[in-house]
C-alpha cells in the first residue's frame, strides 16, 4: 500500500514508544491538583466577590426610513466575580427589552494550578504541545505537564468535540452543525530548556460512532479517526544562532465505517493497525516548517521555510492553510543608536506541492519598512508588494484566463508634538497609496482597483485646565472598474473635565461629503455629546447623546434623520 512507505518507518517507530511514555504520563496526572499556585495557596483570601453592576436606558427616534431599534430601551447588566482562593470565577448577567441572559463560565471554566516543576490541567483547556499536533484546540477533560530539571513531559485526555444531534426542525442556515462526540489524548516527552530543546509529540482522537441516536440527513458527516506524531526542537548555538523546526506526519481516516483493506501486512509496523483504523478513506499527510536566524546587537536575519500537504488535518488544531510552500527571509537593522529601524521581508509561495491540480499558483509577497523616532517626531514609511502568477500544471493556462497581478501599498505616518507644562501641540498626518496592476490584457479593464487616502489631525491641549480639541481633515479617493468615489470632510472634537476630573465633559462634529463620478452623491451629519460624572469611589452616571443626518441624492438611498440618548449608572463593589 503506497500509503505506507518505507521513509516512515523510524517515525512509526517513535509511535510506538510514545504510548509506552503516555501510559507513564497518566500516573503523573494523580501527582497534584491543589491551588492554582500551590506554594502560595495560604496567602489567598478564602472568599472574596467583586465586581460590576450597572442599569442603562435609551431613547431612539428616526425619521426617513425603517426604525432601526426600538423607541425606548433598556439594559440590566451585571458582572459579579467570586474568587475562592485566589482562583477567579466570573458571571456575567444581562437582562434587556430584547435580550435577558444569565452565563456562568464553568460551562468553559479551565484551571493549570502549578507547584515547583508540575503543573495540572483541570477543566476547559486550549493547549498548544506543537503546531501541527496539538494546536489551541478546546477541550474538556485534564492534563498534567512535569518539567523536572531538563525533562519535558506532558499528558492530557478529554472530550474534544461534544455529540450535536441534527435539529430538523431548524432553518439550514440557523441549525447547529451535527457533530459524533470526539475523545482523544496527547503525549510530550522532550529533553533541554526553553532555549535548546527537542520534543516529541503524539496525539491520537477518534469519534465515537454511537454518540448519535438519529443518522444525519444533511451534508456529509462521517465519524473519523486520526493519529499523529510530531517532533518539535530549537537550538540556540554560537551565541547568536536559533534554528528551529516543527515536522509531524497525520494519518487520517474519514470515514471509519468505510470498508477496510482487506490482508493488509505492514511488516514491522503491522503494531500501528491497533492504534488507529485504516481503511480505504485513510490518508497519510506530512506538515513542517523551519527557520535560521541569526541575532546581533544593531541587527538581525532570518530565513524561514514552510510545507503543508494539501487537505492536512490534525484533530487537536482548528485550521491549517495546506497545499502550501513558502520561502521566506526577513531581516531588521538599527542605525542611529536605535533611533531608526529599517527591516523587510521578501517570500516565495506556491500550491500544487503534489503536482496534480490543473494549474500552479505562485506568490511574490515583499515589504520594506523604515521608522525614524524621536521623542517630539516621528516618520513611518511601510511599502508592501504582493504579486500572483499561475503556472501550467496538469493542464496548460489559457492565456485569457490566466491570472498575474501585483498589488501595490505605501502607506506613511509622520508626527510632531510640542509637549510643555502648560500646553500641547500635536500634528500627525497619515497617508496610504494603493495600486493593483493587472499584466494580463484580457481581464485588466475589469479589475482596476486604486485607492488614496490622507488625513491630517492636530491635537491641542492645556493639561492644567485637563482641557483637550482635536481638528481632523480626511480625504479618501478609490477608482474601481465601475468609476471614482471621492469622500472628505472635517471632524471636530473638544473634551473637558471639571471638578478634579470627577465631571467629564466631550462633544464632536463631523461632515463627510461624497461624489461619484464628479457627481454630488450627498452628505453625513454626525454630531455627538458625552459626559461622565464619578459619585464617590464606587459610582458613577454617564450619558450620551448622537444626532446623524444623512443627505442622500441618490435615488436608490434614503435621507434620513436619527437622534439617539442613553442614560448610565454603574455600582463597583
Amino acid at each position: 500500500m503506497a500509503l505506507f512507505k518505507h521513509s516512515y518507518i523510524l517515525i512509526i517507530e517513535l509511535m510506538k514508544r510514545l504510548v509506552i511514555l503516555s501510559c507513564l504520563s497518566v500516573t503523573c496526572f494523580l501527582f497534584n491538583a491543589k491551588g492554582q499556585d500551590v506554594a502560595q495557596i495560604t496567602k489567598q483570601k478564602p472568599f472574596a466577590l467583586s465586581g460590576t453592576l450597572g442599569i442603562g436606558l435609551g431613547t431612539y427616534n428616526v425619521k426617513g426610513i425603517p426604525a432601526r431599534q426600538r423607541d425606548f430601551n433598556y439594559i440590566f447588566n451585571g458582572a459579579p466575580t467570586l474568587s475562592l482562593y485566589g482562583v477567579s470565577f466570573p458571571f456575567s448577567v444581562v437582562v434587556s427589552d430584547q435580550q435577558r441572559s444569565y452565563t456562568q463560565p464553568f460551562n468553559q471554566y479551565g484551571i493549570s494550578p502549578t507547584y515547583k516543576w508540575v503543573t495540572v490541567h483541570a477543566g476547559w483547556q486550549s493547549l498548544e504541545f506543537s503546531p501541527f499536533t496539538l494546536a489551541g484546540h478546546n477541550f474538556l477533560g485534564g492534563g498534567v505537564e512535569l518539567n523536572p530539571g531538563k525533562l519535558r513531559l506532558g499528558f492530557v485526555y478529554g472530550r474534544f468535540n461534544k455529540a450535536i444531534e441534527e435539529d430538523l426542525n431548524q432553518p439550514l442556515a440557523l441549525a447547529q452543525q451535527p457533530a459524533y462526540k470526539r475523545t482523544g489524548y496527547s503525549a510530550k516527552i522532550g529533553l533541554g530548556t526553553e532555549r535548546n530543546h527537542v520534543d516529541v509529540i503524539f496525539l491520537n482522537a477518534k469519534d465515537d460512532p454511537t454518540s448519535l441516536t438519529r443518522p444525519v440527513t444533511s451534508g456529509i458527516l462521517n465519524p473519523s479517526e486520526n493519529m499523529v506524531l510530531g517532533i518539535s526542537s530549537k537550538f540556540s548555538f554560537l551565541k547568536r544562532f536559533v534554528w528551529d523546526m516543527d515536522v509531524a506526519g497525520s494519518i487520517y481516516t474519514r470515514n471509519v465505517l468505510s470498508d477496510t483493506v482487506k490482508n493488509l501486512k505492514l511488516d514491522k509496523i503491522d503494531f500501528i493497525k491497533d492504534l488507529v483504523t485504516l481503511n480505504s478513506s485513510t490518508q497519510l499527510l506530512t506538515a513542517g516548517q523551519t527557520s535560521l536566524g541569526y541575532n546581533a546587537t544593531n541587527y538581525n536575519i532570518k530565513l524561514r521555510y514552510r510545507r503543508v500537504d494539501p487537505d492536512y488535518k490534525s484533530m487537536g488544531a482548528y485550521y491549517f492553510e495546506t497545499d502550501v510552500q513558502n520561502y521566506t527571509i526577513e531581516t531588521m537593522v538599527r542605525l542611529l543608536k536605535g533611533q531608526m529601524q529599517v527591516g523587510g521581508s521578501f517570500g516565495l509561495q506556491n500550491d500544487n506541492i503534489l503536482k496534480d491540480k490543473a494549474l500552479r499558483s505562485n506568490r511574490k509577497i515583499g515589504s520594506v519598512n523604515v521608522s525614524f523616532n524621536r521623542p517630539s517626531y516621528g516618520v513611518d514609511l511601510r511599502y508592501t508588494n504582493f504579486g500572483i502568477t499561475q503556472d501550467r500544471g496538469l493542464n496548460p493556462v489559457i492565456d485569457q484566463f490566466r491570472v498575474a497581478r501585483t498589488n501595490h501599498n505605501l502607506s506613511s505616518v509622520l508626527r510632531y508634538s510640542i509637549n510643555k507644562e502648560a500646553i500641547a501641540h500635536g500634528f500627525i498626518l497619515v497617508g496610504n497609496l494603493q495600486s493593483l496592476v493587472d499584466l494580463n490584457n484580457f481581464t485588466k479593464p475589469n479589475s482596476k482597483s486604486n485607492s488614496k487616502m490622507l488625513n491630517f489631525s492636530y491635537q491641542f491641549g492645556l493639561p492644567k485646565k485637563a482641557f483637550g480639541a482635536s481638528a481632523n481633515m480626511s480625504y479618501t479617493v478609490a477608482d474601481v472598474a465601475f468609476g471614482r468615489t471621492i469622500f472628505y470632510g472635517p471632524t471636530l472634537g473638544i473634551n473637558q473635565a471639571i471638578d478634579k476630573g470627577k465631571l467629564g465633559l466631550g462633544a464632536s462634529l463631523s461632515y463627510q461629503l461624497q461624489e461619484n463620478n464628479s457627481v454630488d452623491a450627498g452628505s453625513i451629519f454626525n454630531a455627538n455629546f458625552n459626559s461622565s460624572y464619578r459619585i464617590g469611589k464606587r459610582n458613577a452616571a454617564t450619558f450620551t447623546l448622537g444626532y446623524l443626518k444623512s443627505n442622500s441624492k441618490d435615488i436608490t438611498l434614503p435621507s434620513f434623520n436619527e437622534l439617539r440618548s442613553n442614560l448610565g449608572l454603574v455600582h463597583s463593589f
